[in-house]
């Protein structure tokens, strides 16, 4: 009996509360889909949008941070820095003692999948080169398969995004 074939997907995740971004959003968002329309892609999903910046205590509600910490394993597995394009540091208020650790999140983020393997995730740099969405995207619109190799997955405990229930990109 053959082994049953592997499903890609793709989870796209887009900052809303962004000005000027939203044509290079829709265009990320349009070729995502006819990856999906073509059969490049098994699956694709808009995640849902992330605010620019969320607490660590901010996440029981939408799962960024967790999503963020799932991604930043990846990262730490492949040698890589999800930095600059997600920053974590921390944020004081004016007249208060209160220090709290933040993420700020990228306007657009994709995050490839292998079944129940975190394949990739666009924006990352590896020190010598940044790694983009337009780059992955590229590497699957010339059907380059083995491009993706370069990465080492990473087992996930979820087979659907944790931000809005996934809503089909």
């Amino acid at each position: 009996m053959p082994a049953p074939a592997t499903q890609s997907r793709a989870e796209l995740y887009l900052r809303g509360d962004t000005y000027g971004t939203f044509d290079a959003q829709q265009d990320v968002l349009n070729r995502v889909r006819a990856l999906e329309g073509e059969g490049v892609l098994d699956e694709a999903a808009v995640a849902g949008e992330w605010q620019r910046i969320r607490t660590l205590n901010e996440d029981a509600r939408d799962g960024a941070i967790e999503t963020y910490l799932e991604f930043a394993a990846w990262a730490d597995r492949n040698g890589h820095s999800l930095g600059p394009a997600f920053e974590r540091r921390t944020r004081s208020y004016l007249g208060l003692d209160q220090i709290d650790d933040v993420v700020v999140f990228p306007v657009v983020s994709l995050a490839v999948y292998e079944d129940e393997r975190l394949q990739a995730v666009f924006p990352c740099s590896d020190g010598d080169r940044a790694y983009t969405v337009r780059d992955c995207l590229d590497a699957f619109e010339r059907d380059d398969a083995e491009w993706l190799d370069q990465f080492d997955a990473v087992t996930v405990d979820r087979a659907e995004p944790r931000l809005d229930a996934g809503l089909r990109a």
